[in-house]
Protein backbone atom coordinates (compact mmCIF):
# COMPACT_ATOMS: atom_id res chain seq x y z
CA UNK A 1 0.00 0.00 0.00
CA UNK A 2 1.33 3.44 -0.93
CA UNK A 3 1.73 6.29 1.54
CA UNK A 4 2.34 10.02 1.80
CA UNK A 5 6.05 10.72 1.38
CA UNK A 6 7.84 13.10 3.72
CA UNK A 7 11.48 12.39 2.91
CA UNK A 8 13.39 12.39 -0.35
CA UNK A 9 12.09 12.02 -3.90
CA UNK A 10 8.86 10.15 -4.52
CA UNK A 11 8.96 6.55 -5.66
CA UNK A 12 5.60 6.20 -7.47
CA UNK A 13 5.10 2.55 -6.58
CA UNK A 14 5.56 3.41 -2.88
CA UNK A 15 4.24 6.95 -2.59
CA UNK A 16 1.21 8.94 -3.70
CA UNK A 17 2.60 10.98 -6.57
CA UNK A 18 1.46 13.92 -8.68
CA UNK A 19 2.58 13.81 -12.31
CA UNK A 20 3.41 17.45 -13.02
CA UNK A 21 2.62 17.22 -16.71
CA UNK A 22 2.66 20.95 -17.67
CA UNK A 23 5.99 21.39 -15.90
CA UNK A 24 7.44 18.31 -17.60
CA UNK A 25 6.40 19.73 -20.97
CA UNK A 26 8.11 23.01 -20.10
CA UNK A 27 11.35 21.24 -19.22
CA UNK A 28 11.16 19.11 -22.36
CA UNK A 29 10.79 22.24 -24.52
CA UNK A 30 13.95 23.71 -23.00
CA UNK A 31 15.88 20.51 -23.65
CA UNK A 32 14.58 20.33 -27.23
CA UNK A 33 15.98 23.84 -27.73
CA UNK A 34 19.34 22.59 -26.39
CA UNK A 35 19.12 25.00 -23.48
CA UNK A 36 21.29 24.54 -20.41
CA UNK A 37 19.25 25.73 -17.43
CA UNK A 38 18.76 25.77 -13.69
CA UNK A 39 16.14 24.64 -11.18
CA UNK A 40 16.29 26.10 -7.71
CA UNK A 41 13.83 26.00 -4.85
CA UNK A 42 13.78 25.31 -1.09
CA UNK A 43 13.90 21.75 0.16
CA UNK A 44 10.77 19.60 0.13
CA UNK A 45 9.23 21.46 -2.78
CA UNK A 46 9.41 18.53 -5.18
CA UNK A 47 12.55 19.34 -7.20
CA UNK A 48 14.02 15.85 -7.10
CA UNK A 49 10.69 14.19 -7.82
CA UNK A 50 10.17 16.57 -10.73
CA UNK A 51 13.51 16.09 -12.46
CA UNK A 52 13.13 12.31 -12.18
CA UNK A 53 9.77 12.63 -13.92
CA UNK A 54 11.43 14.82 -16.54
CA UNK A 55 14.22 12.24 -17.01
CA UNK A 56 11.62 9.51 -17.53
CA UNK A 57 9.94 11.61 -20.22
CA UNK A 58 13.29 12.39 -21.87
CA UNK A 59 14.04 8.66 -22.04
CA UNK A 60 10.79 8.11 -23.91
CA UNK A 61 11.69 10.91 -26.32
CA UNK A 62 15.01 9.29 -27.27
CA UNK A 63 17.33 11.21 -24.97
CA UNK A 64 19.90 9.66 -22.62
CA UNK A 65 19.44 11.51 -19.32
CA UNK A 66 21.72 10.90 -16.37
CA UNK A 67 21.14 12.47 -12.97
CA UNK A 68 23.26 12.42 -9.84
CA UNK A 69 23.76 14.43 -6.68
CA UNK A 70 26.96 16.14 -5.57
CA UNK A 71 25.76 16.56 -1.99
CA UNK A 72 28.77 16.19 0.29
CA UNK A 73 31.23 16.67 -2.58
CA UNK A 74 32.74 19.85 -1.05
CA UNK A 75 36.21 18.28 -0.89
CA UNK A 76 35.94 15.75 -3.73
CA UNK A 77 38.67 15.79 -6.36
CA UNK A 78 37.93 16.10 -10.06
CA UNK A 79 38.62 12.38 -10.49
CA UNK A 80 36.37 11.47 -7.56
CA UNK A 81 33.52 13.59 -8.91
CA UNK A 82 33.78 12.07 -12.38
CA UNK A 83 33.94 8.58 -10.88
CA UNK A 84 30.44 9.14 -9.50
CA UNK A 85 29.27 10.58 -12.82
CA UNK A 86 30.63 7.63 -14.81
CA UNK A 87 29.08 5.10 -12.41
CA UNK A 88 25.66 6.71 -12.70
CA UNK A 89 26.05 7.13 -16.45
CA UNK A 90 26.68 3.41 -16.86
CA UNK A 91 23.85 2.45 -14.49
CA UNK A 92 21.29 4.72 -16.10
CA UNK A 93 22.23 4.63 -19.79
CA UNK A 94 24.73 1.72 -20.24
CA UNK A 95 27.28 4.25 -21.61
CA UNK A 96 30.64 3.16 -20.19
CA UNK A 97 33.15 6.00 -19.96
CA UNK A 98 36.35 6.35 -17.94
CA UNK A 99 36.84 10.03 -17.10
CA UNK A 100 39.34 11.46 -14.63
CA UNK A 101 39.85 15.05 -15.83
CA UNK A 102 37.85 17.85 -17.41
CA UNK A 103 39.89 17.32 -20.57
CA UNK A 104 38.78 13.65 -20.62
CA UNK A 105 35.17 14.78 -20.17
CA UNK A 106 35.33 17.29 -23.00
CA UNK A 107 36.96 14.77 -25.31
CA UNK A 108 34.37 12.07 -24.58
CA UNK A 109 31.49 14.48 -25.16
CA UNK A 110 32.83 15.90 -28.42
CA UNK A 111 33.65 12.42 -29.76
CA UNK A 112 30.12 11.16 -29.08
CA UNK A 113 27.81 11.92 -32.00
CA UNK A 114 25.09 9.25 -31.82
CA UNK A 115 23.49 10.10 -28.44
CA UNK A 116 21.35 12.91 -27.08
CA UNK A 117 22.66 13.22 -23.55
CA UNK A 118 21.16 15.34 -20.77
CA UNK A 119 23.10 15.74 -17.51
CA UNK A 120 21.13 16.68 -14.38
CA UNK A 121 23.20 17.59 -11.30
CA UNK A 122 21.42 17.94 -7.96
CA UNK A 123 22.76 19.88 -4.94
CA UNK A 124 25.06 21.80 -7.28
CA UNK A 125 26.08 24.25 -4.52
CA UNK A 126 27.91 21.36 -2.82
CA UNK A 127 30.35 20.86 -5.69
CA UNK A 128 33.92 21.43 -4.53
CA UNK A 129 34.44 25.22 -4.85
CA UNK A 130 38.02 24.60 -6.02
CA UNK A 131 36.74 22.94 -9.19
CA UNK A 132 33.43 24.75 -9.63
CA UNK A 133 34.85 27.45 -11.89
CA UNK A 134 36.60 24.95 -14.13
CA UNK A 135 33.40 22.93 -14.35
CA UNK A 136 31.47 25.98 -15.53
CA UNK A 137 34.09 26.94 -18.09
CA UNK A 138 34.05 23.40 -19.50
CA UNK A 139 30.27 23.44 -19.76
CA UNK A 140 30.39 26.85 -21.44
CA UNK A 141 32.86 25.59 -24.03
CA UNK A 142 30.63 22.61 -24.78
CA UNK A 143 27.53 24.80 -24.96
CA UNK A 144 29.01 26.91 -27.73
CA UNK A 145 29.42 23.82 -29.94
CA UNK A 146 26.41 21.87 -28.69
CA UNK A 147 25.13 21.12 -32.20
CA UNK A 148 28.30 19.13 -32.90
CA UNK A 149 28.24 16.67 -29.99
CA UNK A 150 25.97 14.58 -27.76
CA UNK A 151 25.48 16.88 -24.75
CA UNK A 152 22.14 18.52 -25.56
CA UNK A 153 21.37 19.98 -22.13
CA UNK A 154 22.79 20.46 -18.64
CA UNK A 155 20.38 21.07 -15.76
CA UNK A 156 21.77 22.41 -12.48
CA UNK A 157 19.54 21.87 -9.44
CA UNK A 158 19.87 23.39 -5.99
CA UNK A 159 18.31 25.09 -3.00
CA UNK A 160 20.07 28.43 -3.54
CA UNK A 161 19.60 30.84 -6.41
CA UNK A 162 22.09 29.16 -8.73
CA UNK A 163 22.04 32.13 -11.09
CA UNK A 164 23.89 33.99 -8.33
CA UNK A 165 26.26 31.08 -7.73
CA UNK A 166 27.01 30.92 -11.43
CA UNK A 167 27.54 34.68 -11.68
CA UNK A 168 30.03 34.52 -8.83
CA UNK A 169 32.22 32.14 -10.80
CA UNK A 170 31.70 32.39 -14.54
CA UNK A 171 28.84 32.79 -16.98
CA UNK A 172 28.90 29.38 -18.65
CA UNK A 173 25.92 29.79 -20.93
CA UNK A 174 24.43 33.22 -20.31
CA UNK A 175 21.81 31.68 -18.06
CA UNK A 176 18.45 33.29 -18.76
CA UNK A 177 16.48 30.12 -18.19
CA UNK A 178 15.50 29.10 -14.70
CA UNK A 179 12.71 26.59 -14.48
CA UNK A 180 10.51 27.40 -11.50
CA UNK A 181 9.02 24.45 -9.61
CA UNK A 182 5.88 25.92 -8.04
CA UNK A 183 3.94 24.60 -5.07
CA UNK A 184 0.97 22.34 -5.72
CA UNK A 185 -2.22 23.87 -7.04
CA UNK A 186 -5.45 23.30 -5.11
CA UNK A 187 -6.39 20.74 -7.74
CA UNK A 188 -3.13 18.85 -7.30
CA UNK A 189 -3.64 18.69 -3.53
CA UNK A 190 -7.09 17.24 -4.10
CA UNK A 191 -5.63 14.73 -6.56
CA UNK A 192 -2.96 13.67 -4.05
CA UNK A 193 -5.50 13.20 -1.25
CA UNK A 194 -7.80 11.45 -3.72
CA UNK A 195 -5.15 8.82 -4.44
CA UNK A 196 -5.24 7.85 -0.77
CA UNK A 197 -9.03 7.79 -0.76
CA UNK A 198 -9.19 5.58 -3.84
CA UNK A 199 -6.55 3.11 -2.68
CA UNK A 200 -7.62 2.76 0.95
CA UNK A 201 -11.29 3.71 1.07
CA UNK A 202 -10.52 6.18 3.86
CA UNK A 203 -11.96 9.61 3.06
CA UNK A 204 -11.03 13.17 4.00
CA UNK A 205 -13.98 15.45 4.81
CA UNK A 206 -14.22 18.27 2.27
CA UNK A 207 -13.49 20.88 4.93
CA UNK A 208 -10.36 18.96 5.92
CA UNK A 209 -9.11 19.03 2.33
CA UNK A 210 -9.68 22.78 2.16
CA UNK A 211 -7.92 23.39 5.47
CA UNK A 212 -4.89 21.29 4.47
CA UNK A 213 -4.40 23.55 1.44
CA UNK A 214 -4.81 26.66 3.56
CA UNK A 215 -2.48 25.78 6.41
CA UNK A 216 0.29 24.39 4.19
CA UNK A 217 -0.07 26.95 1.37
CA UNK A 218 0.13 23.85 -0.87
CA UNK A 219 3.86 23.38 -0.18
CA UNK A 220 4.40 19.76 -1.29
CA UNK A 221 6.42 18.61 1.72
CA UNK A 222 4.00 20.16 4.17
CA UNK A 223 0.93 18.77 2.38
CA UNK A 224 2.37 15.27 2.52
CA UNK A 225 3.47 15.66 6.14
CA UNK A 226 0.11 16.96 7.32
CA UNK A 227 -1.84 14.29 5.43
CA UNK A 228 0.45 11.56 6.70
CA UNK A 229 -0.07 12.63 10.31
CA UNK A 230 -3.84 12.65 9.84
CA UNK A 231 -3.77 9.13 8.42
CA UNK A 232 -1.41 7.75 11.07
CA UNK A 233 -3.51 9.26 13.86
CA UNK A 234 -6.70 7.74 12.50
CA UNK A 235 -5.89 4.37 10.94
CA UNK A 236 -9.34 2.88 11.48
CA UNK A 237 -11.60 5.84 10.71
CA UNK A 238 -13.69 5.74 7.58
CA UNK A 239 -13.86 9.53 7.31
CA UNK A 240 -11.21 11.90 8.69
CA UNK A 241 -13.25 14.84 9.99
CA UNK A 242 -12.64 18.40 11.13
CA UNK A 243 -12.05 17.43 14.76
CA UNK A 244 -9.29 15.10 13.60
CA UNK A 245 -7.87 17.96 11.57
CA UNK A 246 -7.84 20.33 14.56
CA UNK A 247 -5.80 17.85 16.62
CA UNK A 248 -3.17 17.64 13.93
CA UNK A 249 -3.25 21.39 13.45
CA UNK A 250 -2.42 21.83 17.15
CA UNK A 251 0.43 19.34 16.82
CA UNK A 252 1.59 21.04 13.66
CA UNK A 253 1.62 24.56 15.09
CA UNK A 254 2.63 23.95 18.70
CA UNK A 255 4.45 20.67 19.18
CA UNK A 256 6.49 20.13 16.04
CA UNK A 257 9.26 22.09 14.40
CA UNK A 258 8.83 21.38 10.74
CA UNK A 259 11.95 20.54 8.73
CA UNK A 260 11.63 23.77 6.75
CA UNK A 261 11.32 25.91 9.88
CA UNK A 262 14.15 23.98 11.50
CA UNK A 263 16.31 24.69 8.45
CA UNK A 264 15.53 28.42 8.72
CA UNK A 265 16.45 28.37 12.43
CA UNK A 266 19.72 26.59 11.68
CA UNK A 267 20.63 29.10 9.00
CA UNK A 268 19.71 32.00 11.27
CA UNK A 269 21.84 30.53 14.05
CA UNK A 270 24.81 30.27 11.70
CA UNK A 271 24.47 34.00 10.98
CA UNK A 272 23.26 34.94 14.45
CA UNK A 273 25.38 38.08 14.81
CA UNK A 274 24.27 39.43 11.45
CA UNK A 275 20.59 38.57 12.01
CA UNK A 276 20.57 40.24 15.43
CA UNK A 277 22.25 43.32 13.99
CA UNK A 278 19.76 43.42 11.13
CA UNK A 279 16.67 43.02 13.30
CA UNK A 280 17.52 44.72 16.57
CA UNK A 281 19.84 47.63 15.79
CA UNK A 282 19.66 50.84 13.80
CA UNK A 283 22.98 50.11 12.07
CA UNK A 284 23.14 50.83 8.38
CA UNK A 285 24.08 47.56 6.69
CA UNK A 286 25.45 47.82 3.14
CA UNK A 287 23.90 45.55 0.52
CA UNK A 288 26.40 43.37 -1.28
CA UNK A 289 25.63 43.02 -4.97
CA UNK A 290 27.00 40.40 -7.31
Amino acid sequence: MREFNTSGPNIPRQHYTIQRTPLIKQGLRLVEKSRYFTIWAPRQTGKSTYFRQLAEKLNKEGYAPVYFSVEGFNDFSVAGTFHTFCRELKDQTTIDWNIKTFEDFEQQITACKDKKMVIIIDEIESLNPDIFGQFLHTIRNLYHIRQKHCLKSVILVGVSNIVGVVSDNASPFNIADNLNVPYFTDEEVLELLGQHETETGQLFHEKVKQKISEITANQPGLVNGFARQLVENNPNKKIIDYDDYLKVEHWYLNLTIDKNISNILNKANEERAFVERLLFTEDKIPIQTV
